[in-house]
């Protein structure tokens, strides 16, 4: 009687446990230390650029970063969580990036004068 009442109750824990979330990973990004003009959907706003290696151009990113008190003309290189959820609302991204480090921190690299 226990052995059938402890499988279901583990089935039960295990499937509320992985239920929100259908992936993640982790990854390292370059934040850009300046929004660009972007759209989401109908409303204008600024958004985040983005790149994972130094070499490559900057792209815009919608995703929601959390932990990351971003500061004008700082750029960060972050290590990040990247969460994929299947329970988002409509309106809400799916992805989620949080920052479990911020690896480094520094005045925004100015283009070389001519």
């Amino acid at each position: 009687m226990r052995l059938p009442l402890l499988t279901v109750a583990v089935v039960t824990l295990a499937a509320c446990a992985t239920s929100p979330q259908q992936g993640s990973a982790s990854r390292l990004l370059y934040i850009a230390g300046s929004k660009v003009p972007c759209t989401n959907g109908v409303m204008k706003t600024e958004c985040l650029q983005y790149r994972e290696e130094p070499s490559k151009p900057w792209q815009i990113t919608y995703v929601p970063v959390e932990g990351l008190d971003w500061k004008p003309g700082n750029e960060y290189l972050l290590k990040i969580t990247e969460v994929r959820s299947k329970n988002s609302p409509m309106d809400a991204s799916r992805v989620t990036w949080h920052v479990d480090k911020i690896v480094e921190q520094h005045a925004e690299s100015m283009p070389p004068t001519p």
